[in-house]
């Protein structure tokens, strides 16, 4: 199903030839899911939405549930924090700073070498990466 979604639309139609590993595939994946939720989010107002990057939660987990749950105007819960404390810390290598590849780079299209910069802020907008003001919210496993 990737593929056929990637070779729907025509800058995308020529990758999944070029993905051989998991690792490819799952960048092509990252790719055609990022811009499709970044062009369904550009639509709405600015403040209806927050970005919120998977480095930035592992650097700092409590400070982003804090942005999260006043962005979503909620109550912090102690249980969330227990969660939080036992449960978040990075599982993978970081990329932050990683060079990245021509491959990687054809593959993960324009926002593939934002997403790996040390980022200034935990929150961001998908224009300069430093924003914080109120985007869209994710939190994606790396």
């Amino acid at each position: 199903m990737l593929a056929e979604y990637a070779q729907s639309m025509p800058e995308t139609a020529h990758l999944p030839a070029l993905c051989q590993s998991d690792y490819e595939k799952g960048l092509l994946e990252w790719r055609v899911s990022t811009e499709a939720a970044t062009s369904f989010l550009g639509r709405l107002p600015q403040d209806d939405w927050l970005e919120v990057s998977y480095s930035a939660f592992v650097a700092d987990p409590f400070g982003t549930n804090e942005r999260l749950t006043d962005f979503l105007h909620l109550t912090p819960e102690q249980a969330v924090r227990d969660f939080i404390q036992h449960n978040v810390r990075r599982c993978s290598e970081s990329r932050d700073g990683a060079e990245v590849t021509q491959l990687e780079r054809l593959i993960g299209g324009p926002l593939l070498e934002l997403s790996v910069k040390p980022l200034q802020s935990g929150l961001t907008t998908s224009g300069d990466r430093q924003s914080g003001s109120r985007r869209q919210c994710e939190v994606a496993c790396a």
